[in-house]
């Protein structure tokens, strides 16, 4: 019997393991761009206004090869969308809402104008966990759906209260930092809730600092230029919390400042401009 050719023998093989990883590839490409998510992008680019920064953002490409947009390797579906300081001004675009297995939208440091839209919630986008659009000009009130764990909006031109909503819903980190909102911000506070960072500095809040509870895990809370009253927790100065940002300046509380290493750390201007606040890093109370 004749022997066949061993080098033939092994180009075949070869030559069959790269078509079989051709056709993987072609397969894979095709998964990593989902059609409807494509169709999605490629609207919010249109109400964008078709900025050059998203010239790639093309029908000949694959949607998961543009820049800013990341998806799950497996389902090809959009999973990250992040339009970042373009200078774009337009309203945020309803399209996003097609985008129903997004997990982070990132906006920040555009132009866009107009209300925080509904959609952006857990009904239209269950997945999401992370919205950004601080640094716009986004206006009105926010939206009770916006309880998404980490909520950055600062900067931009909100008005009115909290959303009741807010009470009840897991926050990782809340910043609405350089709004013109108002009234009560205690819900957000809560000794078993797992918020870690707090920003309500410039805007007008009024509630009594004294009578909520730090969540355990809160590293960061910054509150200053409100109208915030009553006192500073005593657990403000408790021996295992490690405070990362601390400021309640100019604000209308009173009271002794409960000591502890985070009175060291960030000094007297994190405490200024209150009404009777007194005690180090302030000048001692009166007897």
């Amino acid at each position: 019997m004749e022997l066949s050719n061993p080098f033939c023998h092994t180009m075949a093989i070869l030559l069959a393991v790269l078509l079989v990883a051709a056709a993987a590839t072609t397969e894979a490409d095709g998964a990593l761009c989902d059609k409807s998510d494509k169709a999605a992008l490629l609207a919010v680019k249109s109400a964008l206004g078709n900025p050059p920064a998203l010239s790639v953002w093309n029908s000949s490409t694959p949607c998961c090869s543009w820049d800013g947009v990341s998806c799950d390797a497996i389902t090809g579906r959009v999973t990250e969308l992040t339009v970042f300081a373009l200078n774009i001004s337009a309203p945020v675009p309803a399209a996003i809402a097609n985008l129903t297995k997004l997990q982070i939208l990132n906006l920040a440091y555009n132009q866009l104008y107009g209300p925080i839209p509904s959609f952006l919630g857990p009904r239209a986008l269950p997945d999401l966990t992370f919205l950004r659009p601080d640094g716009n000009r986004l206006s009105g009130a926010i939206p009770p759906t916006a309880t998404f764990f980490n909520l950055l909006l600062e900067g931009n031109l909100l008005t009115g209260t909290l959303p009741s909503t807010f009470g009840a819903a897991a926050f990782g980190e809340v910043g609405v930092a350089g709004n013109q909102l108002s009234g009560d911000a205690s819900m957000l506070f809560g000794a078993k809730k797992k918020l870690n960072a707090l920003r309500l500095s410039r805007n007008r809040f009024a509630f009594d600092l004294g009578s909520v509870e730090l969540p355990e895990g809160l590293d960061i809370l910054v509150i200053d230029h409100n109208m915030v009253y009553g006192s500073i927790p005593p657990a403000a100065a408790a021996a295992g919390r490690k405070w990362l940002a601390f400021d309640v300046s100019y604000n209308q509380l009173c009271g002794p400042i409960p000591q502890g290493r985070y009175t060291h750390r960030f000094g007297a201007k994190h405490f200024a401009g209150n009404k009777c606040l007194c005690d180090r890093p302030l000048p001692p109370c009166s007897s």
